[in-house]
């Protein structure tokens, strides 16, 4: 009996370290506790905006923004909710340049570079602190859940230093396209 009670404590003892928590930090939090020093003085820092780009297929592989796939999502209608405001697609905007939120807007293969045709949200302030749920509810009804985590320090060289992270439906994105299959 002995040795199954001392069995049952090893195995115990060794899955506390072995199985992660969910006390865990993750990457954003680990970030933000990083110490933040002032900026390098004399230097103006044009801070980029953040971007969510979205990449959103049907079951056959067809881009849904790209006008050459039949029954596209090019007429909408897609909305977003982000900070207590909606934002709808599509919707006609004009651009100044500082990060002005404006909503939708597509970049198509020719500015992508790549064989896609992105729908980007944003412009959202890279000088902010971001810790929010964008949700897009999309043309057949379905929503996404997209946590925006940014934030931006500065080394200790007095150079800037950001973390830009997103979680789609509660999964941290790997790669800076949000893909999604409807």
């Amino acid at each position: 009996m002995s040795r199954i009670i001392r069995l049952l404590c090893f195995v115990a003892a060794f899955a506390a370290l072995v199985i992660p928590t969910s006390c865990e930090k993750d990457a954003f939090d680990a970030f933000l506790e990083k110490e933040s020093y002032s900026p390098k003085e004399g230097m103006i820092w044009d801070i980029n905006p953040v971007v969510l780009s979205f990449v959103v297929s049907d079951v056959q592989g067809k881009n849904l923004f790209d006008e050459s796939t039949p029954d596209n999502w090019l007429s909408g209608p897609i909305t977003a909710t982000f900070c207590s405001n909606t934002y709808e697609w599509p919707r006609v905007n004009t651009k100044a340049y500082l990060a002005v939120i404006k909503g939708f807007y597509i970049y198509p293969q020719s500015y992508t570079g790549s064989n896609e045709v992105t729908l980007n949200f944003g412009e959202l302030d890279g000088t902010e602190k971001w810790d929010s749920d964008l949700i897009v509810t999309w043309p057949d009804n379905s929503k996404d859940i997209i946590r925006v985590q940014h934030a931006i320090r500065w080394d200790e060289n007095g150079l800037p230093d950001a973390y830009t992270g997103f979680k789609v439906n509660g999964h941290a994105l790997d790669g800076g396209i949000i893909r999604l299959t409807k």
